[in-house]
C-alpha cells in the first residue's frame, strides 16, 4: 500500500513591519540596474506658488546635443509629421539627417550627425516640402517655439548690379545690412565664382517692411548705384501685428483652393527649392479647371491636369 506523502503546511503571510509600513511607494518600487541612468536628482519638493527660474548655465547645458540641430516650421500651416519625416528622410538622408521630432506648438527639429552638414542644408534653402515653404533656422538656446511670437525670420535674398569693391566679407556683410541683419553667404558668393548676383542670408524684422532696392554712392560713377533685393522667398508679414505667419488686412480676401490668398500663390511662384548641387525651380500650381460634356444620357467629368516644371518634394 502505497504512503501519502506528507503535505507542507502553509505558512500564514508575513506581518507587515513597522518599518515596511511607513515607507513610501516610491522606496518599494525597484530600481532595475540598467534603468539607473534614467533617474533624476532627488530633489525636496517646491513650496506650492513657487516659481522656478531658468539660469544662464542651463541654456548651456546640453547645448552641444542640439547645436547641430536647425529648427523648421510652415507659416500659417502645419503639416502632418509623418509626412515631414518622410520627405526630409528623403531628401537629407544622405547628408546626415539623424533624426526628426516635432513640439506641441507645431515646430520641427531636424538633427544631423555634423554641424557642417546641418548648415550645408541651410545654405541650399529655401526648400518646399509638398508645395509649402518651410522656415529652417538653426538651433540656438534662447529659441522660443512660438508661432505667434515670430517676429524675426532668416529669409535668403539676391542683391543685383553689386560693384567689385563690394565682393568681400566687409563689403557683403554692409549691403547685407540694408535689408536686414546680416547672417551667411552661399559658397559660390563667398568665392566669387559667380557674379551676377550676390546670394546672402539675413535676418529680417517683422517691424520693417521689406526692402527691394536701395542706393549705393561710389566714385567709380558720378550717379548712385542701384541696389536691386530679389527675395528667394518672403513671408506673410502683418504690418498692423508686427510678426510674421499672417496678415490682419489680408483675412477677409479670396483665397484659393490650396488655403492661400492670391498674394501668397504669386510669392510661391518665385520659390525654389534646392537638391543636390543644381538649384531647380518650382512653379506653383495653376487652379485646374473642370470642364462637363453633355451627352444623351451620358455625362462625363473630364479633369485638365497641367504638369509642372523642376522637382518638388
Amino acid at each position: 500500500m502505497a504512503i501519502p506523502k506528507e503535505t507542507k503546511k502553509q505558512q500564514p503571510p508575513p506581518k507587515p513591519s513597522a518599518n515596511t509600513a511607513s515607507s513610501s511607494w516610491a522606496d518599494r518600487v525597484k530600481v532595475t540596474d540598467s534603468s539607473t541612468r534614467y533617474t533624476l536628482d532627488s530633489l525636496p519638493q517646491q513650496r506650492v506658488g513657487n516659481k522656478i527660474e531658468i539660469t544662464e548655465d542651463m541654456f548651456a547645458d546640453h547645448a552641444e546635443q542640439w547645436s547641430r540641430s536647425m529648427v523648421g516650421f510652415f507659416p500659417g500651416f502645419r503639416m502632418n509629421f509623418h509626412l515631414v519625416n518622410k520627405i526630409a528622410s528623403h531628401v537629407w538622408k544622405s547628408n546626415g539627417l539623424e533624426s526628426v521630432t516635432t513640439t506641441a506648438s507645431g515646430f520641427m527639429i531636424f538633427r544631423f550627425k555634423k554641424k557642417d552638414q546641418m548648415l550645408d542644408i541651410l545654405e541650399r534653402g529655401p526648400w518646399l516640402f509638398g508645395g509649402k515653404a518651410i522656415i529652417l533656422q538653426a538651433w540656438h538656446p534662447h529659441f522660443v517655439f512660438d508661432k505667434n511670437k515670430i517676429s524675426k525670420l532668416p529669409v535668403w535674398i539676391r542683391l543685383h548690379g553689386l560693384p567689385f569693391p563690394l565682393w568681400s566679407r566687409k563689403g557683403l556683410s554692409l549691403v547685407a545690412s540694408m535689408v536686414g541683419r546680416p547672417l551667411s553667404c552661399d559658397e559660390s558668393t563667398f568665392s566669387c565664382s559667380r557674379l551676377d548676383f550676390a546670394r546672402v542670408c539675413v535676418e529680417i524684422d517683422a517691424s520693417i517692411p521689406l526692402v527691394h532696392k536701395f542706393e549705393i554712392v561710389t566714385p567709380l560713377s558720378p550717379e548712385p548705384l542701384q541696389i536691386e533685393v530679389e527675395y528667394e522667398w518672403a513671408p506673410t508679414r502683418c504690418s498692423k501685428c508686427n510678426l510674421f505667419g499672417h496678415s490682419c488686412r489680408q483675412e477677409g480676401r479670396p483665397r484659393s483652393s490650396e488655403g492661400h490668398n492670391e498674394e501668397e500663390k504669386k510669392m510661391a511662384t518665385h520659390s525654389e527649392t534646392r537638391a543636390g548641387e543644381g538649384i531647380q525651380s518650382t512653379q506653383a500650381m495653376p487652379k485646374v479647371p473642370r470642364l462637363r460634356v453633355r451627352m444623351p444620357r451620358l455625362r462625363l467629368r473630364v479633369r485638365i491636369l497641367a504638369s509642372k516644371k523642376g522637382k518638388q518634394w
